[in-house]
């Protein structure tokens, strides 16, 4: 197979791009209302330019699709990849993931997230993605999957992991972990033969010097996320329990500097933000828990 070239993108070519994006939409069949609804979606205009950088593919001299990268912090966001449909399943976007995947660690990018088509699933499960959520989209009764792709040519290894989460008038309890450097949800890594409650029982006594009864906790949500602080292929998957510490005090022990309740907002304050937690106080904004 040929090796592809790339060049970065200019305002001039926006309306290249945007013919390009329409066309490889309309490939994989959508009725033409669902195309107009999403017209804005595959506009290109200055504003992608302002936001991210937009990359052409070529296979020799000839142009054959594009792909725009748009910062988010430690991570960096896949908003459009097209090919032309006379390129598609010949291997070329194996090659473009490859390409995205090198300027991505140039970048000191931990993960790569791409919110895609129904179509691609497959093909961002073989580059090295995971799904992390779902989201609704305006086909009935079709989901849109949310997948985080290594920057590495590794594949994801899970990290079953357990987090409390205490909510205080409208507040968030994190914890402050010395060897990480960041504030987390009080909890841990589940060893061998336990099952989640005794790991997080266990996990807050050590942290926290705090014994949870099992009977009060409750289970609220599941947490898919690359690891803050891990190898660049190894993914959180944590399962959440909510629990009401009352009148218990804290004692933060071993790792933990320090403990806190933290509104969102304050939060987004803080230099380090990690995924997981970010993931936390969406699904507890959604939930009117916050």
């Amino acid at each position: 197979m040929s090796t592809l070239l790339y060049k970065k993108a200019t305002i001039a070519d926006c309306d290249l791009l945007t013919e390009t994006a329409i066309t490889a939409k309309k490939h994989w069949g959508y009725a033409d209302e669902l195309i107009r609804q999403w017209i804005d979606l595959l506009t290109i205009t200055e504003e992608n330019f302002k936001r991210g950088n937009l990359y052409k593919c070529f296979l020799a001299n000839e142009f054959i699709g594009f792909f725009a990268l748009v910062s988010k912090g430690d991570y960096v966001g896949l908003e459009h990849l097209w090919f032309l449909p006379d390129y598609l399943n010949k291997g070329y976007g194996t090659q473009v993931i490859k390409e995205i995947k090198r300027i991505s660690r140039e970048e000191g990018y931990k993960y790569i997230e791409v919110f895609a088509d129904p179509n691609t699933d497959g093909f961002y499960q073989r580059v090295g993605g995971t799904v992390v959520r779902s989201v609704l989209t305006n086909v009935p009764g079709r989901m849109m999957s949310i997948f985080h792709v290594t920057v590495t040519d590794e594949q994801w290894i899970d990290l079953p992991t357990v987090g409390l989460v205490v909510v205080k008038k409208g507040q968030l309890l994190l914890a402050y972990s010395n060897n990480k450097k960041a504030w987390y949800l009080p909890g841990g890594k589940v060893d061998q033969g336990e099952n989640k409650q005794e790991a997080l029982i266990r996990e807050v006594e050590e942290e926290l010097a705090v014994a949870l009864d099992p009977s009060k906790m409750r289970a609220l949500l599941h947490v898919s996320a690359p690891a803050y602080g891990e190898k660049l292929n190894i993914m959180m998957r944590q399962e959440c329990f909510l629990y009401d510490l009352g009148e218990q005090e804290i004692h933060p022990t071993n790792e933990i500097g320090a403990v806190k309740y933290f509104s969102y907002s304050d939060y987004k304050q803080e230099s380090v933000l990690v995924p997981g937690v970010l993931m936390v106080y969406d699904f507890l904004k959604k939930e009117r828990f916050l």
